[in-house]
């Protein structure tokens, strides 16, 4: 009985897993390894167990805030360590005039430092309902990924992205004394691409390829064209050789986009006007995406943000309910921050990087294989252009 206790009390104090979680397990573990039926009788209910627990958490954690102002100015010490007890809390303080949190070890950052890639993304299923998002900042170093930063952020904001990153540039100047970034990938928002563009220029920003196909995709669908999508061949080589633009050098985009302006399946001319006009608007050279952001030419690192997204659905699984309290997310990201400590130690040590899935690794031997025969002109652009649509852009059909 006293190793239950000390158990329930150990548990109640040092995670965010619900009390009826923690007794109720805890219980039934003791009920089915206890020996001696009799003694059982002479245990607590649970309702007296769970009122014990809810004291003993009560005596090392504030009340739950039901706002960012309700958050305590000084977060309880046990949530700004990581699970190895180092520093795990990297900034508290304001974030476009409001307030934030930016979660990072101190290994994390030197990582970070060295690396020339970054990716970046929020997602908002596993946000505490007191702020807007996760923002979360991940790195790709020799096939891994992993994510290095972790940020509760009020809102979505040129201004609280601003904050965001010229704290974290700082922080990580002020740690390493260098920061070695050179691309970011993001998902095609306006307010951090803005953030890079106007105070970090030397910064190539990309976005991500997933996206761009996907956001083509959905109007040009929208435009009365499923059906025909789906029946006519011509008009699915025609749609995918145009995503497809983004594979070739920079310098040739414009032409190739001409050409197939002027190839265009004309049994569908009307709507295929209406998707050029919507995709100059918002990725011509004069739109907030201008094509150099979505130009992924020889770009053998991810093109895509769809890792960042894969590891935000895990979180989501391991989340007991979404817009989860602010103290059970911290236990995330320091759970998360321990497992991701462990992958670059298997990885600095020499172990392979994670296998890629087959049909993934196909399409990129294939579109490396494009690429050297562009360069060596063995083939035409068009020819390029249709095979690298119909290999890469094939996730773009109808479900």
């Amino acid at each position: 009985m006293l190793e239950l206790r000390h158990k329930l009390k150990q548990e109640a104090q040092t995670t965010s897993a619900p009390i009826d979680r923690i007794v109720e397990i805890s219980y039934s573990d003791m009920i089915t390894t206890q020996t001696i039926t009799d003694s059982i009788v002479k245990f607590p209910t649970l309702k007296t167990l769970k009122n014990t627990v809810s004291k003993q958490r009560r005596q090392t954690r504030p009340p739950l805030p039901k706002s960012i102002q309700d958050l305590p100015a000084q977060l309880p010490i046990l949530h700004t360590l990581t699970k190895n007890n180092s520093n795990f809390l990297l900034f508290n303080g304001s974030l476009g005039g409001k307030r934030g949190l930016i979660f990072a070890s101190i290994d994390d950052i030197k990582y970070l430092a060295y690396q020339k890639f970054w990716y970046a993304v929020g997602t908002f299923y596993t946000s505490p309902s007191i702020f807007y998002q996760i923002y979360s900042i991940h790195a790709f170093d020799e096939g891994l990924s992993t994510p290095c930063v972790y940020a509760l952020l009020a809102d979505k904001s040129e201004e609280t992205y601003y904050d965001l990153f010229s704290t974290l540039i700082k922080k990580i100047i002020e740690i390493s004394n260098m920061i070695k970034l050179e691309y970011i990938t993001i998902d095609f928002e306006v307010a951090v691409k803005n953030v890079f563009y106007k105070h970090y220029p030397h910064i190539q920003v990309k976005g991500c390829l997933f996206h761009y196909g996907k956001a083509l995709f959905r109007n040009f669908t929208k435009l009365n064209l499923k059906t025909p999508f789906q029946e006519d061949e011509s008009l699915r080589n025609w749609f995918r050789s145009f995503a497809a633009i983004a594979l070739l050098p920079e310098t040739d985009m414009e032409e190739a986009s001409q050409y197939l302006r002027t190839t265009k399946p004309l049994l569908y001319e009307r709507q295929i006007d209406s998707f050029l006009e919507y995709h100059d608007r918002t990725y011509g050279i004069q739109s907030s995406f201008p094509p150099k952001m979505y130009n992924h030419y020889r770009n053998l690192n991810p093109r895509t943000i769809n890792y960042l997204e894969g590891r935000h659905n895990k979180w989501n699984k391991r989340a007991i309910k979404p817009h989860n309290d602010i103290y059970a997310c911290i236990d995330m990201f320091k759970d998360e921050q321990l497992l991701v400590a462990d992958e670059r130690q298997r990885h600095e040590a020499g172990a392979p990087p994670p296998k890629r899935r087959r049909n993934t690794r196909i399409a990129e031997e294939s579109l490396n294989r494009l690429w050297d025969k562009l360069q060596k002109n063995q083939i035409s652009k068009e020819t390029f252009l249709k095979g690298a649509g119909l290999r890469y852009f094939q996730y773009l059909k109808i479900e």
